[in-house]
């Protein structure tokens, strides 16, 4: 509970903190006059730049308009131009802010393409990918100069929407998170109620409704993050954002009508049971179609909130007939719903045009929501408290058993870090059969530390000990993190490299060896001198007729180096010796 009141104080902190930044920044650059359109789609020279954008400003072919946006006697086009001037401003990283656009749009400046959303075919058309903001970043010399917009739709509405202004990137940035706080806060609630509730629905198997509640509380919070500012910085994903926030909505009703059906006695759950399969079938179908392209997702929210409405009105009907019979926790609940309903229906109204536009605090009714659901929670805790005892026993129990065979099973040598021959076994065999289906290269360095016996015999175990973690060290170091080195027994190393040919092998395996003979022994204050390697490599397909073969030709490389006098390396292709980088 603490720590819950703590993160809500820190969100809350975090919202005013942003608050008060957006106030203390300078004021965007409103873009609302000088625009002109132009019906049609330009004709691209053979340079790739479209020829409207070389038209003088006095040009008869451009019309003027207060808004880049739905300009007169559209009738069935799906194309327009839209310019303007750029003022002329001293600007640190400028950017112009694009509240949205319908649908999707090629920018253009000094004739050289410097932003697009969507993509255009050979007829200038092209497909709806959701509905982001936009930044489109402006280089220096930017301003008198004029900026166009390539615009298609086939939407009811076509062009810029919403505000068009020109600041700076970071001003943007910090203003769309202040205005993401609250949505960021309460969808963050939302969705930390919702794993709670879930991890409850685990334990408790009364099936007291907290499944339930998470679903709810999911799509409350998925909703108010989709359709926050914030989430496209998030994940640059608009097309998926736009998915997340229809489905998120189109869930709501089937969350509260699988409560109710809990709730309410047997007589009327049949009647609360096809609202929610009707719902379900709804939401599979809309999501559905809209991503196999055959309905447009924006068609598919009106459709939603009339049947919305009408689910609304039959579940206040069935509850106003049994509310004497629910608990007083259901009763709360209701209520809270009850509340985030009538806020529904505002927001729907004013999407609509019903009612003239205004910001409906849609993310305090889920704020109440989640906050109702969190006592809720908290009143059932001591209810699963056993319950939960039991399992964490049982999960220690569990977490012990599995880590005494891990522990059994380890495949990391202890000593230098690197993987253990068990290790290499089994990896070795997977990349094989890799190498072999997908007919990659595939490379494997043998290689020995020389004279370690008499090393070890000079100067004791624990200075050996230490030789061969200098060894680890520089495999480590030199190789990429796909490669796997793996000490293959005493002072006998083994690398496997998927996708490197012989030739990189080679370079790679000399610079290992390179750093070795440079690397001095520092053991108990004392230096104990250089160390030098000994490699063989092989690789497929350049060195055998099947990858398996690879781990015996590396050995024979191997020998080779060590009877042409050590510290080199030789490729199995007749044992080719591989000069020194140093000469």
């Amino acid at each position: 509970m603490r720590s819950v009141v703590q993160l809500m104080i820190h969100g809350l902190l975090l919202a005013a903190l942003l608050a008060v930044t957006a106030e203390a920044r300078s004021p965007a650059m409103p873009l609302d006059e000088g625009w002109q359109y132009r019906w049609g789609d330009s004709p691209i020279a053979a340079n790739g730049v479209p020829e409207w954008t070389l038209d003088a400003l006095e040009s008869p072919n451009w019309s003027n308009i207060d808004f880049p946006s739905n300009p007169p006697d559209r009738a069935s086009r799906q194309n327009a131009w839209f310019r303007t001037v750029l003022p002329e401003e001293n600007w640190w990283d400028p950017v112009l802010y694009i509240y949205s656009v319908d649908l999707i749009t090629e920018v253009y400046l000094d004739g050289e393409r410097i932003y697009h959303y969507g993509t255009f075919d050979d007829q200038g058309h092209g497909r709806f990918v959701g509905w982001p903001w936009h930044m489109i970043p402006l280089p220096e010399g930017f301003g008198g100069k004029p900026i166009y917009f390539r615009v298609w739709s086939n939407y009811s509405d076509i062009g810029l929407w919403g505000e068009v202004t020109l600041t700076n990137r970071q001003d943007l940035i910090l203003t769309q998170l202040s205005r993401s706080a609250e949505s960021l806060v309460v969808s963050g609630f939302s969705l930390m109620i919702a794993l709670l509730t879930l991890l409850f629905a685990g334990v408790d198997r009364r099936r007291s409704g907290f499944a339930d509640i998470s679903l709810f509380a999911f799509a409350s919070g998925l909703m108010i993050l989709s359709g926050s500012p914030a989430s496209q910085l998030l994940w640059d994903q608009p097309l998926v954002w736009d998915y997340i926030g229809a489905g998120s909505y189109y869930c709501l009703p089937i969350a509260i009508a699988l409560l109710l059906e809990q709730w309410l006695p047997m007589s009327r759950q049949s009647i609360v049971r096809c609202v929610w399969q009707l719902h379900l079938v709804y939401l599979v179908g809309a999501l559905g179609f809209s991503a196999l392209g055959l309905v447009n997702l924006s068609t598919t929210f009106p459709v939603f909130d009339v049947l919305l409405l009408g689910t609304l009105a039959v579940l206040f009907t069935v509850v106003a007939r049994d509310i004497r019979r629910v608990t007083l926790e259901q009763r709360v609940l209701i209520a809270v719903f009850a509340l985030y309903s009538i806020l529904l229906i505002i927001d729907m109204a004013v999407a609509h045009s019903f009612l003239p536009w205004r910001l409906v605090p849609l993310s305090w009714g889920g704020l109440a929501f989640t906050i109702v659901a969190t006592l809720v929670a908290l009143q059932r805790y001591r209810q699963a408290q056993r319950d939960l005892i039991h399992l964490n026993e049982s999960l220690e129990r569990k977490v012990e058993e599995r880590t005494r065979a891990l522990e059994a099973l380890s495949y990391e040598d202890t000593l230098t870090g690197l993987k253990n021959r068990r290790y290499f076994n089994e990896f070795y065999e997977r990349e094989v059969a890799i190498a072999q289906r997908n007919n990659t290269p595939l490379s494997l360095i043998m290689a020995d530390l020389d004279h370690f016996k008499a090393f070890n015999d000079r100067f004791g175990h624990e200075a050996g000990d230490k030789a061969l973690q200098i060894v680890a060290e520089a495999i480590r170091r030199h190789f990429r993190e796909t490669d796997i080195g793996c000490r293959y027994g005493g002072e006998e190393f083994v690398i496997i490299l998927p996708g490197c040919r012989a030739e990189d092998t080679a370079k790679l395996t000399e610079r290992l060896l390179a750093d070795i003979r440079q690397t001095p022994v520092l053991h108990q204050g004392r230096n104990l001198g250089r160390l030098s390697l000994s490699a063989g490599i092989a690789a497929w397909p350049e060195h055998g007729g099947h990858p398996e073969e690879l781990l015996t030709l590396a050995d024979q490389a191997l020998y080779r180096a060590k009877g042409l006098g050590r510290d080199r390396a030789c490729l199995h292709a007749a044992s080719t010796t591989i000069e020194r980088e140093d000469g």
